[in-house]
């Protein structure tokens, strides 16, 4: 299976950092205090997803690869 497709959009993100406490090592904040991907391999699909689903601007797209 390959690796999952995870995108942040930075011009939704607030910086509410969800993601980077649900996804600990896939997400972390840049220097303007957003989102980003960091290694979305860090953590289980389903954590993944939880932190796209908690994310309250919708910022975060996870999409798994079809490539399986």
């Amino acid at each position: 299976m390959g690796k999952p497709r995870v995108e942040v959009d930075q011009d939704l993100c607030v910086g509410s950092a969800t993601c980077v406490e649900l996804a600990k090592g896939a997400f972390k904040l840049n220097d303007e205090d957003k989102a980003e991907v960091d290694d979305p391999t860090a953590v289980s699909m389903e954590d993944l997803k939880e932190a796209e689903a908690q994310c309250p601007v919708d910022a975060i797209l996870v999409e798994e690869d079809s490539d399986g």
